[in-house]
């Protein structure tokens, strides 16, 4: 069975932006001087790697959206109203994680490098503020609405073998506990 070209790039996209997640997830706690007895946070944002691995997490992101684009597409006759909702809410769950990470590549280094403005990542003045709260609970709801229902979509599609359903769960699942683990050693911040 051949596949339209639209349909191995969005595959392909989908496994680099896998990749690059991983990666980034792998290399956070590595590259970065967390849980390293550092707690000054504007250390972290300027070191070299900060932007690299945000660069890293960005393109992955990007990547990730047009390959859910792709899949989707190939399930959207079978997908039904589940697979509709689980679409539009992966794609804004990705959406609004590329927008938490432009502040990370953009924003955060050019606050940390001021000292005037410093404070503001120093003393979590940013993470606290109530409209920064509501935008990352929004994001995790839509994460995890998003890829519980695409998942279940993709293991009831005969498009695809059910272990890709199960692996992106366990990649999704993998991934936020990476991150969890690495919040918990940057909440000293």
């Amino acid at each position: 069975m051949s596949l339209p070209s639209n349909e191995k790039i969005g595959g392909v996209s989908l496994i680099l932006g896998s990749l690059l997640l991983t990666v980034y997830a792998a290399l956070f706690p590595v590259l970065l001087p967390v849980g390293s007895g550092t707690h000054d946070f504007v250390q972290v944002v300027l070191n070299p790697n900060w932007i690299r691995l945000a660069l890293v997490a960005f393109v992955g992101v990007l990547l990730m959206l047009g390959g859910f684009y792709a899949v989707y597409s190939r399930l959207r006759s079978k997908a039904g109203v589940v697979g509709a909702i689980g679409f539009l809410f992966v794609e804004a769950a990705y959406l609004l994680q590329a927008c938490k990470i432009t502040w990370e590549l953009f924003l955060y280094p050019i606050i940390a490098s001021h000292p005037e403005s410093a404070f503001l990542l120093r003393e979590a003045i940013i993470k606290h503020d109530p409209a920064v709260i509501m935008f990352r609970v929004a994001a995790s709801l839509t994460i995890f609405i998003g890829v519980v229902l695409f998942c279940l979509t993709l293991y009831r599609s005969d498009e695809y073998p059910k272990a890709a359903a199960i692996l992106f769960f366990v990649g999704a699942l993998v991934y936020q506990v990476v991150e969890k683990l690495t919040l918990l050693d940057t909440e000293k911040y």
